[in-house]
């Protein structure tokens, strides 16, 4: 295994908080760069709660380094904007227009950083009439249509897809789900992180930065692409909908979306008619995952779960079971691919976090195993990276610009 990870020697001055910006800066710091995140003072990212640190905190930002600065100071604008300067990478997730206030946007920076790769998050952009809307998670589940998809989903075809409970509303149409997922935080910090990189072998190709300007609708569009063609298309577009299947004693997922899937199948069951059915050849089956799914019920009622999923798994058949959360961190592919860090704290003890879902053959990106606590490094950093002196570093303290 190489001694340097791959984005080693890189440099990343982090405003970002809660969700979206802090998981594709940890992913970079995973990969080796130096991430030093800048925080409020006081109560820090959200995430920290009222404790000052929490796990879920921890989950996001083992292994970077902490300085709390106060940018409503105008020295504490300068003193981000020096940091900047030995820096590669920016990444804020403010709302539009925030970091221009401050003189710590792109276009300001740029003039004497050309080569600064600065990322932008945000819920709708940094352009458009919703360019000034607050936007969390849910907010962007709903507006990007993804939830209406979910809904019509959990509401669509055959008694199966109706056992988790009535929900419709009183106007007949689905009611939009509960959120307690941030689907839309994940994915969007998933495609910082990779567009980052793009701009960096950009930047190695010609010498120059740029200004990425990521969207949380935009990611969560990505997610439903089957359904935006099916919006605009009068012809038939396949969407595949799959449906949780009774077993004596829960529930299993099977997806018998191939020709060799069926024909594994059928010989499970023992229903070679399954093969001649006009509604399961390729085409029609696609539309009618919920009609074979009430076939396999006749089956899977008379087997219990780990019956079901060692059988249809050993023929072939692809099946997976729904194990409760508290289990994932002994499942045995899990433990495998060490799947999880264990990060050690004074407050909080010890707790797992996951690691990137991505392997490398000859470097290590294991997460951190430390989390900093709110301004941690703050002196560390003023006195090694800018140089200050140390009396000059206790009038910031005193002054509250820095804690």
């Amino acid at each position: 295994m190489l001694a340097s990870k791959p984005l080693a020697g890189y440099k990343v001055i982090d405003f970002s908080a809660v969700y979206a910006g802090p998981i594709s800066t940890r992913m970079l710091l995973d990969c080796g760069a130096d991430v030093i995140k800048i925080e409020p003072p006081g109560m820090g990212d959200l995430t920290r709660g009222v404790a000052g640190i929490s796990p879920v905190f921890a989950h996001f930002n083992a292994g970077k380094k902490s300085v709390a600065i106060d940018l409503k100071q105008t020295r504490g604008i300068e003193l981000a904007r020096e940091l900047i300067r030995g820096a590669d990478i920016v990444v804020e997730n403010f709302r539009p227009g925030i970091m221009e206030r401050f003189g710590l946007d792109y276009k300001t920076l740029s003039i004497e950083q050309p080569e600064l790769v600065y990322c932008s998050i945000s819920g709708f952009g940094q352009s458009g009439p919703w360019v000034n809307r607050a936007a969390f998670a849910p907010i962007v589940h709903a507006a990007s249509g993804f939830d209406s998809v979910f809904a019509r989903a959990q509401g669509d075809k055959a008694d199966i897809a109706k056992a988790g409970g009535n929900r419709q509303s009183t106007d007949g149409k689905p009611r939009p789900p509960n959120w307690e997922i941030m689907v839309a935080d994940i994915l969007t910090g998933a495609y910082a992180f990779g567009s980052i990189q793009s701009a960096l072998l950009g930047r190695i190709k010609n010498g120059r930065g740029e200004h990425i300007d990521v969207s949380m609708m935009d990611a969560m569009m990505t997610l439903i692409p089957a359904q935006l063609q099916a919006a605009q298309n009068t012809t038939n577009v396949p969407i595949g909908c799959f449906y949780p299947i009774h077993t004596s004693d829960g529930y299993i997922m099977v997806t018998g979306i191939t020709d060799k899937n069926l024909q594994s199948l059928s010989k499970v069951l023992n229903r070679p008619d399954l093969l001649q059915d006009p509604r399961f050849v390729f085409g029609p089956r696609t539309d009618n995952h919920h009609l074979l799914a009430l076939e396999i019920e006749k089956w899977s009622a008379n087997h219990t779960t780990a019956e079901c999923e060692e059988i249809l798994n050993g023929a072939g058949v692809p099946c997976a079971t729904y194990p409760e959360l508290e289990d994932m961190f002994s499942h045995p592919q899990v433990v495998e691919r060490g799947s999880f860090k264990t990060v050690h704290n004074d407050v909080l003890g010890e707790f797992l976090i996951q690691n990137m879902p991505v392997k490398f053959s000859e470097t290590g990106n294991e997460a951190a195993a430390w989390v900093a606590g709110l301004g941690e490094h703050s002196e560390e950093i003023l006195s090694a990276e800018l140089g200050l002196q140390p009396e000059e570093i206790e009038r910031l303290f005193a002054e509250k610009i820095v804690c």
